[in-house]
């Protein structure tokens, strides 16, 4: 299902300039705000509490995840591992569906991953100093919870530079977002956007929605 009218990402030009808090406040104040609340996949029936907010200040993509779920898992430390199986969220984006699109996954404690690709196999991770440009946030901050069963309320901030993404101001963009957690003691697999596929898969650009950078 795609979106009949795209949404707008708010430009909020002072957002560069607050603290993490004061970050948060105005996203959930002013940002595009979203439900990751699809179950499309019947075996996959949980689904923990999970908002998105989005804006950006014409140099970066702010996302701010709230999520509360019953089985927390954080156990990678290092970027481009295998994030998805820890509590994750994660956004996808294409400026040109043709030429591939970026998927960006966070796990609660800010571990990421991001590739680039036309599709899920042979897809490109960003390097080491393209990853440290990505801020994050946490309430949860480093802590390897490392548990089965941890249960609780917890938020992610990112912030992503547009020139990584090859996006700006102005430019329509098409996105999908999702929680995920492949190796949590509840599996599940939500998203934004519905997917019609036989079983759980991200990649498919075919159900992004229409946003446009304000």
């Amino acid at each position: 299902m795609e979106t009949t009218k795209p949404l707008v990402i708010p430009f909020i030009n002072d957002l560069g300039e607050m603290n993490v808090e004061q970050v948060n406040k105005t996203l959930v104040s002013s940002g595009l705000s979203g439900k990751i609340d699809q179950i499309n996949w019947e075996a996959y029936s949980y689904k923990p509490s999970v908002s998105f907010y989005l804006a950006h200040n014409n140099l970066d993509l702010f996302v701010l995840y709230q999520v509360s779920e019953e089985n927390i898992r954080a156990k990678y430390v290092k970027d481009n591992d295998a994030v998805w199986e820890d509590s994750c969220v994660e956004a996808f984006f294409s400026n040109n569906a043709n030429e591939g699109y970026f998927n960006v996954e966070v796990t609660c404690i800010g571990t990421a991953l991001v590739g680039y690709g036309k599709g899920r196999d042979n897809r490109v991770h960003l390097g080491e100093d393209q990853m440290k440009k990505i801020r994050r946030a946490s309430s949860l901050g480093k802590e390897i919870i490392g548990k089965d069963n941890v249960n609780g309320d917890w938020w992610l901030q990112l912030a992503i530079p547009l020139e990584l993404l090859g996006v700006k101001k102005g430019q329509a963009i098409r996105a999908n977002f999702y929680k995920c957690g492949d190796e949590c003691k509840v599996p599940h697999f939500l998203s934004w956007q519905p997917i019609s596929t036989p079983q759980p898969d991200f990649h498919q650009p075919a159900f992004f929605a229409d946003l446009i950078m304000e």
